[in-house]
C-alpha cells in the first residue's frame, strides 16, 4: 500500500491492535508486537485419549486466551484467520495426515448469542489452507455453554448432546478451541469413530 495513503487511512479510519489497543495499519488485525508473543507456539505437548491423539497450539493464558476471549465473546470475528493459523501452525508442527476436516460445533445458546458457528468460521479458513475438504459432521444439541461448570459437569454436560450430520470416512481431524477436561473432544471423538472413522486426530487451540 502507498504509504501516503496508508497514513490518511490511519486518520480517517484510525484502527488499533484487538489485544494491547496500540494504533496500528488500517487493515491489521494485530501490532507486530502481540503477532510475535502469540506465534511462539505449537507447544510440545500431545494427549493421547482412548478415542483420539490431541494436539494443542499453546496453553490456555496470555495473549492466547485474550485472542480466543475476543473472537467468541468480542464480536472481533475477524480474528478467525488469526486462531486458524494456530491450528494450521499445529498441524505442520506434527506433521499428521488426515482426509476430512470437521469441527466442534457450538452449542444452540452460544449460536444465539454469538451469531456464528466458532469453529465452524475457523475450520473453513484451515480447509483453504491446507487442501483438505472441511465437512460439517456433528452438529449439537446442547441447550446452553459450559461455562462454570465444573470437571464432573462438563462430563455430564457432553453425554448425548452431539449427534451425527453426515457418514465419516477414512482419518478425520477435529478441530475446537479450548481443551479443558476433554469430555467434549472424546465425545465427539467417540461418535466419529463408532459411525465408521477410521482414526481421529484432534487440534485445540489451546490447553486449559
Amino acid at each position: 500500500m502507498n504509504k501516503h495513503l496508508e497514513a490518511i487511512l490511519k486518520v480517517v479510519f484510525p484502527n488499533s491492535c484487538v489485544l494491547c489497543g496500540r494504533i496500528i495499519s488500517p487493515f491489521s488485525l494485530l501490532c507486530e508486537g502481540c503477532e510475535a508473543k502469540l506465534f511462539r507456539g505449537p507447544i510440545p505437548l500431545v494427549e493421547k485419549t482412548k478415542w483420539c491423539e490431541v494436539y494443542f497450539y499453546g496453553r490456555y493464558e496470555s495473549l492466547l486466551r485474550e485472542a480466543i476471549l475476543a473472537y467468541k465473546n468480542g464480536g472481533h470475528w475477524r480474528l478467525r484467520r488469526i486462531l486458524a493459523r494456530a491450528i494450521f501452525e499445529t498441524m505442520n508442527r506434527y506433521s499428521t495426515s488426515f482426509d476430512v476436516l470437521t469441527w466442534v460445533p457450538s452449542s444452540f445458546k452460544a449460536l444465539e448469542e454469538r451469531g456464528f458457528d466458532t469453529m465452524g468460521m475457523i475450520a473453513k479458513v484451515v480447509s483453504k489452507s491446507i487442501g483438505v475438504r472441511c465437512i460439517s459432521l456433528i452438529e449439537s444439541a446442547a441447550s446452553s455453554t459450559k461455562r462454570g461448570l465444573t470437571r464432573q459437569q462438563r462430563r455430564e454436560s457432553v453425554r448425548g448432546v452431539f449427534m451425527l450430520k453426515a457418514k465419516p470416512g477414512g482419518t478425520v481431524a477435529l478441530i475446537d478451541d479450548v481443551y479443558t477436561t476433554g469430555a467434549t473432544i472424546n465425545e465427539c471423538s467417540k461418535l466419529l469413530l463408532q459411525a465408521g472413522a477410521e482414526k481421529v486426530i484432534a487440534y485445540c487451540i489451546a490447553r486449559a
